[in-house]
């Protein structure tokens, strides 16, 4: 057998590992799972004596954890038990994670250098278990570490730690930051992983949405299951309708909600009013003073009837975001504009 063959640790590790695998084949998770429990605890107790040499067999070990903890979950769920072993598995990545950063070997051997990959499968378990304010902790030990850059990393690290800490900016409604670390992502991830792409994507799209930026035809050719969910809203947001924007977001409210975008993408909602508005500014040649009512028509024009302060209401929040450049006097229900560039660019204000 494996436990006669190999040395110890390797034996033990190796054995449980079988084990883990027989209990996939028997459709056993949650058996399976407390084997490789076993095989990672075992692991991990002799990996501070290590070098950097076995990273690549952590990384496998905490792979297929995650995976087992998430199928183990679901067995107890249908058992009627209470699902624990996907915090299990965090607690044990974690420990994986401060022996990575943690240690103070010379840079060549070091195991710093699976720390961003440990993290990666850390924040995977964070988010399935709806607990992303425990990525701060791990984002404030990897600052106050002594890491080599980012950059030195391999690209595959790069790319999954830009994805989590772009959708955590996005979460905290940092869309800068957020879009500078998707877009990072995205641009880095092969074509042929569709599934990844997509899934930075969903997080993408309605950031770029807020300054008005647009998924291009070819991209949602691409990903035909989003093209269903922002084609009708890249419409409305470029035409300035406003009421189809609100028949879009209608019909998509679901699947937004579910993937935590629903508020984000309402918010551009302003970015069609803004377009609408800008409209008016044009077929009335551009003069600085504009009356309200002319807001009012337009927005009547495309089927939102809304009444004179509410017009009012929309014009004074678009002056105070900086889409619009000016200012309102209530009195004469006017809105006067700024003499250079009342309508900048949205990308300008981020």
């Amino acid at each position: 057998t494996c436990r006669a063959r190999l040395q110890s640790p390797w034996n033990e590790i190796v054995f449980h590992h079988i084990m883990a695998c027989k209990g996939v084949e028997a459709v056993d998770f949650v058996s399976a799972y407390g084997d490789q429990n076993m095989a990672v605890t075992i692991f991990l107790r002799e990996f501070p004596n290590m070098t950097n040499w076995p990273l690549e067999i952590l990384y496998i070990l905490n792979a297929d954890l995650g995976r087992l903890a998430v199928q183990a979950d679901k067995q107890l769920e249908r058992r009627g038990e209470k699902p624990s072993k996907l915090e299990d598995c965090a607690r044990v990545i974690n420990k994986a994670f401060s022996i990575c950063i943690t240690d103070r070997a010379p840079l060549h051997i070091s195991r710093k250098w699976g720390t961003y990959n440990v993290i990666g499968i850390l924040f995977r378990t964070y988010f399935k278990l709806k607990s992303h304010n425990l990525c701060k902790n791990i984002l404030r030990a990897v600052k106050a570490a002594d890491l080599p850059e980012l950059e030195q990393f391999p690209m595959a690290h790069q790319v999954t730690i830009r994805y989590y800490t772009g959708v955590l900016s996005f979460f905290n409604d940092d869309f800068k930051k957020a879009e500078t670390d998707l877009q990072f992502a995205f641009d880095h991830i092969p074509p042929k992983f569709h599934h990844n792409r997509r899934l930075v994507l969903h997080y993408l799209i309605p950031t770029r949405l807020l300054h008005g930026s647009l998924p291009s035809p070819r991209l949602l050719e691409e990903f035909p299951e989003l093209s269903v969910l922002y084609r009708p809203l890249a419409l409305a947001i470029k035409s300035g309708n406003v009421q189809l924007f609100d028949e879009a977001l209608s019909i998509g409210g679901s699947r937004l909600i579910g993937l935590g975008t629903y508020l984000t993408v309402e918010r551009s909602r302003g970015v069609a009013v803004r377009v609408l508005f800008k409209k008016v500014f044009t077929l009335m040649d551009k003069a600085n003073k504009l009356n309200i009512d002319l807001f009012q028509k337009a927005l009547a024009f495309v089927g939102v009837n809304v009444d004179d302060e509410e017009v009012e209401c929309m014009l004074a929040n678009m002056i105070y975001k900086g889409y619009i450049r000016g200012y309102l006097s209530h009195e004469k229900k006017v809105l006067v504009l700024s003499q250079k560039d009342p309508f900048p660019s949205l990308e300008s204000l981020q």
